[in-house]
């Protein structure tokens, strides 16, 4: 089921989680606000809890403590309906079904989502001459690239047209063109409404187009810049 882009003025909201696996504390009273059609990014050495942010996010784990809103929704409380209301693409390429082309993987994950077979097909051909993919599309996933597995997952990530779009270590493997339309894609949709956080180990290729930075380090999450990369072209970072 297709959940629409709504009118909640924050897109994500977490306030004081915390999150402790197999007796380490990740996320100790993590805060952040994205608002709707905002780019906010998060950058931090493997293991400091990125992905397990988005994870969180994306109804995957529950938090110890605090609260988390995606879309509106409460996560504790309708974890559905936060799940039918975002797309995520996880730093993993065996999320992928590799004996398959790439077009194929869209099908399939388009129509788990709901979608009709006429609309997925026109949302698939839009998102995938966006991503600069179209080319290598009716490949198996198999011979494609790393940096084209990377956008067929955000390809996939984009289909039901998420209110928010959650994207882990998107940049892997992307080359200059790769990163061009990665970056000119979440520019356009934020433009159109959608809330989106990236999380990545270094964030410096996206900071041009985010409203927000942060860093996250020993559990805690501290911001780094915001206005649109203004501190990048002010030589602050």
């Amino acid at each position: 089921m297709r959940m629409p882009i709504t009118d909640q003025p924050n897109g994500i909201v977490v306030e004081g989680v915390s999150k402790a696996l197999r007796g380490r504390v990740i996320l100790n009273k993590v805060s952040l606000s994205v608002p709707k059609g905002s780019i906010a990014v998060v950058e931090g050495d493997n293991g400091a809890g990125k992905t397990t942010l988005i994870r969180i996010l994306a109804a995957v784990v529950l938090p110890d403590a605090g609260t988390v809103t995606v879309n509106g929704f409460d996560l504790a409380r309708q974890s559905l309906s936060v799940r039918r209301s975002i797309g995520v693409s996880f730093a993993n390429e065996r999320s992928l079904y590799w004996r398959i082309t790439g077009q194929q993987n869209l099908e399939m994950f388009g129509r788990i989502a709901g979608l009709s077979k006429k609309s997925l097909k026109s949302r698939a051909a839009e998102i995938c001459d966006e991503l600069r993919i179209r080319d290598v599309v009716s490949n198996r996933v198999a011979r494609m690239s790393t940096g084209q597995r990377q956008r067929l997952m955000v390809a996939r990530a984009l289909l039901s047209d998420p209110a928010v779009l959650l994207l882990d270590e998107p940049f892997r493997g992307l080359d200059e063109d790769g990163l061009e339309a990665l970056l000119a894609i979440v520019r356009r949709r934020a433009a159109m409404g959608m809330t989106i956080l990236i999380v990545a180990p270094l964030i410096g290729a996206v900071l041009p187009v985010a409203d927000a930075a942060y860093r996250i380090a020993d559990g805690a999450l501290t911001p780094m810049v915001s206005g649109s990369g203004d501190a990048v072209s002010k030589g602050q970072l």
